[in-house]
């Protein structure tokens, strides 16, 4: 039987509570293998430390590295990889996750912990178990989330569709509606009785037209994707886009109808979408269920603009693809 591997990043589910302070610590860097041996008896785990941070201060240098350790593993030798993640940023390394690493033949699979494993209430130490189980039970392949919400269902979502988790729950969701599946029993369900399971990845299941096209993990990530997202009285203003330094292309992303403020001096998306031509930044919106047949008119305004419409895909999955892009991760 190979082994599984357990890449410990740090986050809520590597820390430990100190004085009323969560925060990581040498102390709790193998805690979570510990605790899962000593309820579920002995397990072959190769356990690394590619960081040990709390999520909320990923950088891009950061995710680099872990990155990386994936992209070094020799996948013959394991059963699956286990990621041991802060929950803040949890959505956006998993998004890079599912582009990267969807078509490798071994189940690569995310998980967090809404408390610090020392409280028995959080459910970190059931989302790695469920983990455990999905690589040794179930024959999928590519890159996965495992996730308890609060209704006690142990979620599975492809990496490339799960959104970030709510601040009043602590739970995710993902982008089409409905999670993959969930585990019952150690045995993986799926949702969508009619998907084809073995090999399934979430790449297909989001389209935006570049299916076809193939990310690596490029050597660094100097070039950077402004994030910007629309709320009432935005003040477009604001983003000058001036100074040595400027984004390498803009994200817009949109209300759920595709549309943004099309009126006012400085609110409509019109005066900033002519700055982002002036300065030659390609400005990308999404995500648009459709940029055919009838649209609102402001979505259609926006298009008018030039702005690069984006198809079915969350802000987590549109920020990696475009830094991917313009950072020599596609090919």
């Amino acid at each position: 039987m190979k082994k599984i591997l357990v890449l410990l990043t740090g986050g809520t589910i590597g820390s430990k509570v100190e004085n009323g302070v969560i925060d990581v610590g040498e102390n709790s860097v193998y805690l979570l293998t510990s605790l899962y041996e000593e309820k579920f008896g002995k397990e072959d785990f190769e356990v690394r430390v590619p960081l040990q941070i709390l999520s909320e201060n990923m950088t891009m240098d950061s995710l680099l590295v872990l990155l990386k350790a994936v992209r070094d593993v020799k996948t013959e030798e394991y059963a699956g990889v286990i990621i041991a993640h802060g929950s803040d940023t949890l959505s956006f390394t998993s998004a890079f996750m599912g582009l990267l690493f969807d078509h490798y033949e071994i189940p690569i699979v995310l998980v967090a912990s809404n408390l610090p494993l020392s409280k028995p209430e959080g459910n970190g130490l059931a989302n790695f178990a469920a983990a455990v189980s999905f690589i040794r039970n179930s024959a999928q392949k590519g890159a996965y989330v495992i996730y308890r919400d609060h209704k006690s269902c142990m979620k599975v979502y492809h990496a490339l569709t799960i959104c970030e988790a709510d601040p009043v729950l602590d739970d995710y969701h993902d982008f089409r509606g409905e999670a993959f599946g969930y585990m019952e029993d150690g045995r993986f369900i799926p949702f969508r009785k009619n998907e084809k399971q073995k090999g399934q990845t979430g790449r297909s299941a989001v389209s935006d037209g570049t299916e076809t096209h193939r990310y690596i993990v490029p050597d660094s990530f100097d070039n950077s994707v402004l994030v910007i997202r629309p709320y009432p009285g935005m003040d477009y203003s604001f983003f000058n886009l001036k100074g040595e330094k400027k984004p390498v292309a803009v994200l817009h992303y949109l209300y759920h109808s595709a549309t943004a403020c099309v009126v006012g001096e400085h609110t409509g998306f019109q005066e900033f979408a002519k700055r982002c031509r002036e300065k030659a930044i390609p400005l990308y919106t999404a995500s648009y269920k459709q940029t055919q047949g009838d649209l609102y008119a402001s979505a259609d305004q926006l298009l008018k603009e030039g702005a690069i419409p984006l198809l079915n895909q969350s802000v987590e999955a549109a920020y990696a693809r475009l830094m991917l892009h313009f950072n020599g991760g596609e090919i």
